[in-house]
């Protein structure tokens, strides 16, 4: 394997040919500013955010666009397509790199395309339960007859400064992008990502109180899951805050591949509280969270396995806390709260 210093990849995530592409303008030119001192470069990595229910994503990209917000969108053909083994690796602050230090002209730029090669053995999901399925960008489960290539838009601005060495990591939210569409065979990958500059990130990480999902008030009965920590922007524990809510998405529905949140405070991300040998202690980590003035609240249920992006399901909450996040820096948030027991109603009421 190739030795990328500037990102961490771990868990064996096989990635083909990252370093040999070349940039091809929308219009005229071939996307290069010449290689000399002082070139401007930009670094495109993806992470995801855990999902429930399934063992391993494997995920083939094949070509990345950018789009300047002055000009034709530019083209990074891939020499050999990128494989991820496994999507569901690269939590925390994990990550694998789709491409390295490409030169590109500075300015604004509006969006950022991942083209996937979809279905067996490009792309595909293995359940806990039962043989591997295809995976599908929308669209591509009914066939490409039309030769158009499939991609997932992330519709985020962005700016790259000239002569420097810009830095992105694409966090796929799996919660709530992944799908397995009704007396299917197949799963959806729809367009749930953040786009995030690594200049600009920090982390989260905590520690849960072991009590806490061992009590009669937690339902879930898998003996491997301890509960999910779901991240909000701002403070929902202010006064008058808005309540933490699921990863409901409507477009779900209606078969859309745009992902847009229904009213009601809704989860930037989510991560899953695993066991951690070394310290005998349940910890879950949040990577590449954008340092801002307004903060950011984190709420614990021990009941969230299965959150249904396609339903808006009522989640209980055990604890909600607010912290601040400085880029560079690690914000710690414990939770500690035993949620009690819902009491019976009482006969005749």
């Amino acid at each position: 394997m190739a030795n990328y210093p500037r990102y961490s990849v771990k868990y064996g995530v096989l990635l083909s040919s990252v370093v040999g592409v070349s940039l091809l303008a929308g219009c005229g030119g071939d996307g290069s500013s010449g290689g000399g001192s002082g070139s401007t470069t930009a670094s495109f990595a993806v992470t995801d955010a855990p999902v429930d229910d399934v063992e391993s994503i494997k995920v083939t990209f094949s070509r990345l666009d950018l789009k300047p917000a002055q000009g034709d969108p530019i083209s990074v053909s891939l020499d050999e397509p990128v494989v991820i083994d496994n999507l569901l690796a690269l939590t925390g602050n994990a990550a694998a790199p789709i491409v390295n230090d490409i030169e590109v002209e500075p300015g604004e730029y509006q969006w950022v395309r991942l083209y996937v090669d979809g279905g067996i053995p490009d792309s595909e999901v293995q359940p806990e339960v039962g043989n591997k399925l295809d995976l599908f960008i929308p669209g591509q489960q009914n066939g490409n007859g039309n030769g158009n290539p499939r991609f997932l838009q992330l519709n985020t601005g962005f700016t790259i400064a000239a002569g420097s060495e810009a830095d992105f990591t694409i966090d796929f939210v799996l919660r709530k992008g992944l799908t397995k569409p009704a007396n299917s065979d197949y799963y959806l990958l729809r367009p749930a990502m953040r786009l995030v500059d690594n200049v600009e990130v920090g982390t989260i990480t905590g520690t849960v109180d072991s009590a806490i999902p061992d009590s009669l008030a937690c339902v879930e009965t898998d003996a491997d899951y301890f509960g999910s920590v779901y991240l909000y922007e701002g403070d929902l524990t202010a006064e008058g805050s808005a309540e933490p809510d699921d990863v409901y998405d409507p477009g779900i529905e209606s078969g859309s591949d745009d992902v847009q949140d229904a009213a009601g405070e809704r989860p930037v991300t989510t991560a899953n509280v695993v066991f951690d040998e070394d310290s005998a202690t349940l910890r879950y980590e949040i990577g590449f969270v954008r340092a801002n003035e307004e903060g950011y609240s984190l709420a614990y249920s021990c009941n969230a396995k299965g959150d249904d992006p396609a339903t808006d399901d009522d989640i209980p909450y055990t604890e909600v806390k607010y912290t601040t996040v400085e880029a560079g820096g690690t914000a710690t948030v414990d939770f500690s709260t035993v949620p009690e027991v819902p009491k019976e109603p009482e006969e005749g009421t």
